[in-house]
């Protein structure tokens, strides 16, 4: 345990963590912003400590809800006439994880996502959960406590606010939770910043896909759930990224969308002199014409 706190840095101001003498506080080691976090069972790395309200709404919320959240999800699978274990597999497969490789997972939960991660990287790997839940990650915990030949860590923690420093991790996972985050693209953005250059990450939650919007049965779904309306928060996600995927899983239902990180964020070549032409015309030149037309 003590080296998952070797490589833990504060959420808030980025400096490293140290354990204390008696072992039961983390110290960042920031004079002008000290700030300590309790170590507990699972180390609590929550940040902001005043949450959001709709996070703090959602931490309560999985809290009084652990007991009964796995039959609950299933019940969720097979009402949209999905099967959950290929459902899951489908999505981890994204992830192009292998042995030995490190990789996150932001809000596991009881951790229904969180076995078939750590199989992919076992032998070897080192699979970190991660959830704003404590009850919730408790039961992951108890879940895997005999697992071997691999790895696994916890922490309490916000996804918008990742104690690790910039490319640690191989990959990193999200399911089902981002479109209640107070901060989603500073989410987005603490996702990949984590992650290596090259590296995937792959993230979903409801969305009923927009072509199902009229029909009777998913009109009822999102009266019920009001966050199977929610859009595809594309807007939000980093610009140093390629290789974007979306698409609808889960009974329609459900988005996933995966992208790999890149070194930069892409750039058009503006200027570029199109070919065949005795005059200088290129999309910048049309763009401000255009700009001038309207």
């Amino acid at each position: 345990m003590n080296q998952f706190f070797d490589q833990l840095i504060c959420p808030k101001t980025h400096t490293k963590l140290v354990l204390s003498a008696d072992g039961k506080t983390l110290n960042n080691t920031s004079t002008e912003e000290p700030v300590s976090y309790d170590v507990n069972d699972i180390v609590d790395l929550v940040y902001p400590r005043e949450l959001f309200e709709q996070d703090r709404k959602e931490q309560v919320a999985y809290n009084d809800a652990h007991a009964r959240y796995d039959r609950g999800v299933s019940w969720v699978f097979e009402s949209l006439y999905a099967n959950e274990a290929a459902t899951r597999k489908q999505m981890i497969s994204l992830l192009k994880l292998k042995p030995g490789m490190k990789v996150l997972e932001v809000g596991a939960g009881t951790g229904k996502d969180s076995a078939y991660i750590i199989d992919k990287v076992t032998p070897g790997g080192h699979a970190v959960l991660s959830d704003l839940s404590p009850a919730m990650l408790s039961h992951a915990k108890e879940k895997f406590a005999d697992k071997k030949d691999v790895t696994i860590d916890y922490f309490i923690g916000n996804g918008s606010y990742l104690p690790f420093e910039d490319n640690t991790f191989d990959a990193l996972f999200h399911f089902g939770g981002i479109n209640t985050f107070s901060e989603r693209a500073k989410a987005f953005e603490e996702f990949n910043r984590v992650v290596k250059v090259g590296g995937r990450i792959v993230v979903g939650d409801e969305s009923v896909g927009a072509w199902l919007r009229d029909q009777k049965t998913y009109q009822i779904l999102m009266d019920a759930n009001p966050m199977f309306a929610d859009q595809v928060p594309l807007q939000d996600l980093p610009k140093n990224i390629k290789d974007v995927k979306l698409q609808w899983i889960f009974g329609n239902g459900y988005y996933v969308l995966d992208f790999r990180k890149t070194k930069k964020a892409p750039k058009v070549n503006v200027n570029l002199q199109i070919p065949g032409k005795d005059f200088k015309d290129n999309w910048k030149i049309r763009a401000e014409r255009n700009r001038k037309n309207k």
